[in-house]
């Protein structure tokens, strides 16, 4: 399936708002998906649960996405979009990194090498940089995930712990 990919960086605002319709969704169908990054962008509320205007929140995220963040798109042979990634670049002033900050591929089209193929990608643009880190977070219970990108040489590098405060 990889061999009959195309993949295009692209943050045209038809691109952007079919990647956030799709990453609406896709990820938006399983709460396994739900890490920190949700609860700090406001994609969650509790960090356990899928607010039901998601789709809004998504097309209001990915709507401008800056100088510093990419839109990574896989179309399948039909021109079928079937994967997206969000690869940022950041720097404090120690270092510069890149986070992908989302990833997915169509459910049924999952173990087929479309997620190999982007994160092929985007370990080359991240390199073409000259940029040494690339993180990513995934949810607690996102197993099948973790799998993958050990599988693809990412290490757990700590636990993120987070207290929700009463207003």
């Amino acid at each position: 399936m990889a061999g009959e990919l195309t993949l295009v960086w692209d943050k045209s605002p038809d691109a952007l708002a079919a990647a956030a319709a799709f990453a609406a969704r896709v990820i938006g169908a399983h709460p396994a998906y739900i890490s920190h990054g949700e609860i700090q962008t406001g994609l969650s509320d509790d960090g356990k649960t899928w607010p039901a205007d998601l789709a809004a929140r998504y097309a209001n995220d990915f709507a401008d996405p800056g100088d510093d963040r990419d839109l990574l798109l896989a179309h399948d042979a039909d021109g079928v979009l079937c994967g997206i990634a969000i690869l940022s670049f950041e720097a404090t002033s120690r270092r510069c990194f890149a986070v992908i900050e989302d990833m997915a591929v169509e459910p049924a089209r999952r173990s087929l090498g479309i997620g190999a193929a982007l994160l092929a990608e985007l370990d080359r643009a991240v390199r073409a940089r000259g940029i040494e880190w690339v993180f990513l977070e995934s949810g607690l219970n996102n197993h099948r995930a973790h799998a993958f990108f050990e599988r693809s040489g990412f290490e757990t590098v700590s636990h993120v712990f987070a207290k929700r405060l009463p207003k």
